[in-house]
């Protein structure tokens, strides 16, 4: 079956805005000097294993639970997010 020329715009938007989303969680680890780095196969991994996309807390869990000793998850999760929104918003 051949895609029509909407499907291809549609995956394509949808690739671009996938795209955006992983830049931003990347920029806001680099603010935050976070050694941090997702790539689209990291950030889909993370949303099919959490019921609620709480990719950042997953993320964490898995990959640093060193850092739940120190600070509240809940804490590490609102922080990077709202440094992920002020970079969406100055892009």
């Amino acid at each position: 079956m051949r895609r029509t020329a909407d499907q291809h715009r549609i995956e394509e938007s949808a690739h671009e805005t996938l795209l955006a989303e992983i830049h931003a969680y990347n920029e806001a680890f680099m603010e935050l000097e976070l050694p941090w780095r997702w790539d689209i196969a990291t950030y889909r991994s993370l949303q099919s294993a959490t019921p609620d996309h709480d990719c950042i807390s997953a993320y964490i869990e898995r990959h640093h639970p060193h850092l739940l000793k120190s600070y509240d998850g809940g804490f590490l999760r609102d922080l990077i997010l709202s440094t992920k929104a002020r970079q969406r918003a100055a892009a």
